[in-house]
C-alpha cells in the first residue's frame, strides 16, 4: 500500500487525485453498510491518502477509539495535502468539491471528540474549520456556540455573534438571551431582542417557560427532517441548549421573572 493521492488544480478547484477515486464514488453509493466498509478498505489498498476511505471507515467503525483514529488520519492527511493552500486567504474552500473530504474528515472528527467528551480538542478542531470557511457551510457555528454556552464561556458566544452579524437562526437571539439572563442584574427591557427570537422561533420562548418550570425538557429530536419555526424545531433548540440554560440556577430564574415571559 502507498500513498498516491496528490494535490492538484484544475477547473474545478484544487482536489486530491488519486487512484482510489472511483472505488470511493461505488463506496458511497452502496446500499449496505457492509458493502461500504468493504470497498473503503479496497480504496486504502490502492491508495493510503484516500480521505473519503477514512470517512466512511469512521462513520461505520464500532467504537469510539477507532472512530477518533480514522478521521484524525484522515485530518492528518489532509492537512499535509492541502498544505500549499492553508495561507490562502482567499481560497474559498468548502467552493470547491475536492476539498471537502477533508473537511467532512475534521467535522465527524470534532463530533468524535465531543463524544468522548474532549471538549479541548473538539473546541480546537471546530475553531480551525471556522478560520478555514468562514461562509460555515456545515453549520459549525452552532456548536462553538452551544459548547461555549455550556461551558460558561460567553465571550467566545460574544466572537461568533461578531463574526455572524446577520444570523438570525434561533440558536444566536436565545443564546444572546441565555447570556443576558446569566447576569446577577440583566438588563429589563429585552424587548428587541425578544422580537427576534419571536420572529425566529414563535414557540421558543413558551415552550422555555415550560421546560424551566416543568424540569421536563425535550428530548433530541430523530427525524429526518423539521421545519424553520415549528414547535419541534423549538424543541430540538431546547434538547441541545438544555445544559446551557440549567448550568446556574439564576438563569432560568430571571428568564422566568422577566414580564414578557410571565404572560405568555
Amino acid at each position: 500500500m502507498m500513498r498516491k493521492g496528490k494535490l492538484v488544480e484544475d477547473g474545478f478547484g484544487p482536489s486530491i487525485e488519486g487512484p482510489a477515486e472511483s472505488i470511493i464514488i461505488e463506496a458511497w453509493e452502496a446500499e449496505t453498510p457492509a458493502q461500504r466498509v468493504k470497498l473503503a478498505r479496497k480504496a486504502l489498498s490502492v491508495d493510503l491518502n484516500a480521505i473519503d476511505a477514512y470517512n466512511i471507515l469512521g462513520i461505520h467503525a464500532p467504537t469510539l477509539a477507532e472512530k477518533i483514529a480514522l478521521f484524525r488520519e484522515a485530518t492528518v492527511i489532509g492537512e499535509q495535502l492541502f498544505a500549499p493552500l492553508l495561507d490562502d486567504e482567499e481560497m474559498e474552500w468548502w467552493g470547491f468539491i475536492g476539498t471537502r473530504p477533508w473537511m467532512r474528515a475534521q467535522h465527524n472528527l470534532g463530533l468524535a471528540l465531543l463524544e468522548a467528551q474532549d471538549l479541548d480538542g473538539a473546541i480546537s478542531v471546530f475553531k480551525f474549520l471556522i478560520a478555514l470557511n468562514q461562509n460555515d457551510n456545515q453549520g459549525i457555528r452552532y456548536l462553538l456556540l452551544r459548547i461555549s454556552a455550556e461551558t460558561g464561556n460567553y465571550d467566545d458566544c460574544r466572537i461568533l455573534f461578531g463574526i455572524y452579524p446577520d444570523d438570525f437562526s434561533i440558536e444566536f437571539p436565545a443564546t444572546k438571551l441565555l447570556i443576558e439572563m446569566s447576569k446577577a442584574k440583566p438588563k429589563k427591557n429585552l424587548a428587541a431582542l425578544l422580537t427576534d427570537i419571536k420572529e425566529s422561533n414563535a414557540h421558543l420562548l413558551a415552550c422555555l417557560k415550560k421546560a424551566a418550570t416543568s424540569g421536563k425538557w425535550p428530548a433530541p429530536s430523530k427525524a429526518d427532517y423539521v421545519q424553520l419555526g415549528s414547535k419541534q424545531h423549538a424543541h430540538g433548540y431546547l434538547a441541545e441548549f438544555e445544559n446551557a440554560w440549567t448550568r446556574k440556577p439564576r438563569i432560568l430564574e430571571n428568564f422566568l421573572a422577566l414580564p414578557d415571559i410571565q404572560t405568555l
